[in-house]
This record gives structure tokens, sequence and C-alpha cells, in this order.
């Protein structure tokens, strides 16, 4: 079974020559791979008609609409398996820290009122969907809890544009991964701006929580789109962050693959994270100390709360109370391998800690 680059520009006029680039290199490495299994072939085909329905409806309802830019942003990241999503998770309490929820992201429009039948029924769909997912994926929630109110990284909407590490998580693209690499990422973050405005019909928030480790790469691409955005990177042993990432890779690749590699697994997962440390780098050199924190993941898990007062002085809000309470209280609930453990090995991917050393852990140390 093929994926047809006709059919899935047939459901979008948004032809944007940067969108037509990576939706045929994305098809192309998809319909190429041997090992893709029937529900991978699902997956995939699933994924991208959704995102190109989601994409003409969102490119038909924003044309010659004037809207204001979204609140400024407070940007979560790090490289994957680091604790961005607990960080993020915990900053959710604050209902003044806005995120999109996962069906929002699946299925924003047609715009609804909060609260409507119609709504209910979005959210519904979204959640057997993910049911779904967790069956062929048995481990997902121990990798990543998604539920359809849950709070979401927004780099799940990227994947509209056609370009998103989220396609690279589900099989072997390597034509299509060496794309993202060497891509520059304005025209996404304009599509992601958007989003956010469409979101703001329903309320504007006080400011917008953003999160994806993938977005240590685009500091640049992100301050045209939000030049008021602040940036909240957290730092784990990349050791354990990026063997995790091979972990959850394998996971993933397992439900929708029929054979795996894992050394090459562990170094498509070197390669691409030291090629995002390294624009890290120079992304860095555009903010300074009032647009970015720089958290130490072993101080954050030793004591979160004490984590947040931290983080409240940087945005420069009181760290009320009622906060406090509530943020206490999920971190009390919110147990690590709930969910069941996520078990790795670095020798299982054929790296070593020479490798992790000498290609990220060097290039990637906190200030």
């Amino acid at each position: 079974m093929k994926i047809s680059k006709e059919r899935l520009l047939k459901r979008t006029t948004a032809h944007e020559p940067e969108f037509i680039e990576a939706l045929e290199l994305l098809v192309d490495d998809i319909n190429a791979n041997k090992e893709i299994n029937m529900f991978g072939i699902i997956a995939f085909m699933h994924q991208l008609h959704n995102r190109m329905n989601v994409r003409e409806k969102i490119y038909k309802f924003a044309k010659n609409k004037n809207m204001l830019d979204p609140a400024a942003p407070i940007i979560v990241t790090g490289l994957p398996r680091s604790g961005t999503t607990f960080l993020f998770d915990i900053l959710c309490n604050d209902t003044d820290h806005r995120s999109p929820l996962y069906w929002e992201i699946t299925r924003p429009l047609p715009w609804l009122e909060k609260g409507s039948w119609r709504e209910s029924l979005r959210i519904f769909a979204t959640d057997a969907e993910l049911h779904f997912a967790r069956l062929v994926v048995p481990m997902l929630d121990a990798m990543h809890k998604l539920r359809a109110l849950s709070p979401e990284e927004c780099e799940q909407f990227n994947t509209v544009t056609a370009k998103s590490v989220v396609y690279i998580y589900m099989s072997h693209l390597p034509n299509y991964k060496k794309f993202l690499m060497e891509s520059d990422f304005t025209n996404v973050f304009e599509w992601h701006k958007k989003f956010f405005q469409i979101l703001e019909l329903s309320g504007r928030p006080k400011n917008w929580l953003f999160k994806d480790p993938s977005h240590i790469e685009h500091i640049p691409e992100i301050l045209k789109i939000y030049p008021k955005a602040r940036f909240i990177h957290i730092f784990r042993d990349p050791i354990k962050s990026i063997t995790s990432t091979c972990s959850l890779t394998e996971k993933l690749w397992n439900g929708l693959c029929n054979q795996i590699d894992r050394k090459l697994i562990g170094e498509q997962t070197v390669q691409f994270w030291e090629n995002a440390i390294l624009k890290n780098k120079e992304g860095r050199t555009l903010l300074d100390s009032s647009t970015n924190l720089d958290l130490d993941y072993a101080d954050f898990i030793k004591d979160p709360i004490a984590t947040m007062e931290n983080i409240y002085d940087f945005i420069g809000k009181p760290f009320e109370e009622s906060i406090k309470i509530r943020m206490e209280s999920y971190v009390k609930n919110h147990k690590k391998h709930k969910h069941g453990k996520h078990r790795y090995e670095l020798q299982d991917y054929g790296l070593t800690e020479e490798i992790i050393e000498d290609r990220i852990a060097s290039k990637w140390q906190i200030n």
C-alpha cells in the first residue's frame, strides 16, 4: 500500500513551495521503506490526511483576517527525555499559562464555543484515536502520556507544514531527516502563529506556554515570529537523555515497523541532536538573562517547587500561594514511573559513553 502525494495535495490549496518540497520528501521516504507494517501505513495515512485537512481549514479561516499577534510565549525546551514534559505539566497548573490541548491540535476548526456538545464529540473522537494508538504501542503511556484534554507540546501542530520531527519518530526516513536538519523553519512558525491566533478567539491568555525539545534548534526562526518569546532550557546528563530517546524511538518503531535496527536508531538519534545542539549554540547568542533561563535537571527533580520559584522570578510574576499549592499537589500525585518504567541501556543502541561525551555532552552544557 502506497501513500499518494497527489491525493494529499488535493486536500489543501495552501501549496507553498516549502510545503510541497517537504511533503514530497516525506511521502517518498515512507513509500520507500519496506519495513513499515500495516499499522504503520495506517498511522502515517491517518496522520497526513488529518494534517492536510487541518491545514486547509486554517488556511481558509485565516485568509484575509486581521488577527492580533498571540500573547508572548514562554518556551520550555531541552534535549528529549530531559524533564521538559514534567516541567511543562507543572507550569500548566497556573491558569495564566495557556497551552494547546491535544484535541485542539488535531481538530481546531470549525471554531466552536467552549463547552458545546460538538466540542465534546471532538474530544471523544480524539480519545478514541489515542486509545487505538496505545493498543499499537502498549508502552506509550510510559513514554509520553497523551489524552484529548491534556496540554500538549506545540510541535504536534507543526505536522500541518509537513516539516516536523514527529514523523521521524514513526520510522526510518533518512532523506527526510536530512532535509529537516538542513531546513529553515520560519514558514513552520508562521503557520504555528496562525494556529495560536485562532485559539485566542476563545480567550487571550496572559502568556502562551510552548514546549518541545526540537525548539532548541530553531531559536532564530521562533524569534522572527515571536520576538517577545522567553526560553527555559533544562539540562540533563546526555547519556541518560539520549539513550532514553533511543528507547522511545525503538518502542514507537516496534509498533509501526516489521523489523528495526537498534544501532541505526542510536546513530540517527546522536546525529540529529548533535546537529540541533550546534544550532542551539548559535541561536542562544540572540538571548540574554532576561530572555533565557537555564535549569539543571537534577536540581529540578530534587525540589520542583524551588525550581518553580526560580522560574517565577525569571518571568517576573509573583509565585502566589494558591499556585504553589496546586503545583505541590500535582507533583505529589504524579510520581515518576506511575505508568510503568521506560527501560533502556546505552550499549543496546551501539553507543558508548565516549561517543555521547564527544558528540553531545561536550557541546551541551548549562551556562
